[in-house]
């Protein structure tokens, strides 16, 4: 049988730091209010722009990361192709990290990229 050891996960090529697992953010919101109601210690939530985590250890003392996307990626698209054109969009302005704002305008410019239109334009019109 296994027990913990005490002493902190190496962080040497080769080891494992933490897993990752990406979830909903309903499974996000109830991991965190279960923990908190198990007592069980974690890093509180982490705001990451794009993301928020949350960091606690397994019984064994391995470190595991609850990852929540603050976003859903258009149809046809992943969540690794609305941030690297939120990254670029974030550095072409001079931006320190990436943010919502620059999250909704990669969403708009992948859509505007992918899908076609009947109208002239895409601006916002008086529907009256």
């Amino acid at each position: 049988s296994r027990t913990p050891e005490k002493r902190r996960t190496p962080t040497d090529p080769g080891c494992v730091h933490h897993i990752a697992f990406s979830v909903s953010r309903v499974t996000f919101l109830q991991a965190v209010a279960r923990l908190d109601e198990r007592g069980i210690k974690h890093s509180d939530v982490k705001d990451r722009g794009f993301m928020d985590s949350i960091y606690f250890e397994d019984p064994l003392g391995l470190l595991i990361e609850l990852a929540s996307y603050r976003f859903e990626p258009p149809a046809g698209f992943t969540h690794a192709d609305v941030l690297m054109e939120a990254h670029r969009l974030r550095v072409a302005r001079g931006d320190y990290n990436i943010a919502e704002v620059h999250l909704a305008d990669a969403i708009q410019a992948l859509v505007e990229r992918s899908r076609a239109t009947l109208s002239d334009d895409r601006a916002a019109k008086n529907p009256y």
